[in-house]
């Protein structure tokens, strides 16, 4: 049996790497209020160059409050 920690060690390896291949961060967002509480999450691809071009463009990925594997 895998232990807990095992699991979430794997877990956060595996993303790690995922950021890591597009250099990708995901940012939590804060756009609530006192009474009404908002969060959600962006990860945002950089644009990436090759020289003076331009090979893939930036783009932010809305993840929402909760994001699962389905």
């Amino acid at each position: 049996m895998i232990e807990a920690k095992d699991r979430a060690m794997q877990f956060k390896t595996e993303l790690k790497a995922l950021l890591k291949k597009y250099n990708t961060e995901i940012e939590i967002i804060d756009e609530g209020t006192l009474y009404v509480p908002e969060t959600k999450m962006e990860a945002y691809i950089p644009t990436v160059w090759d020289g003076d071009n331009c090979i893939a463009e930036s783009a932010v990925v809305d993840l929402g409050s909760r994001i699962d594997g389905d």
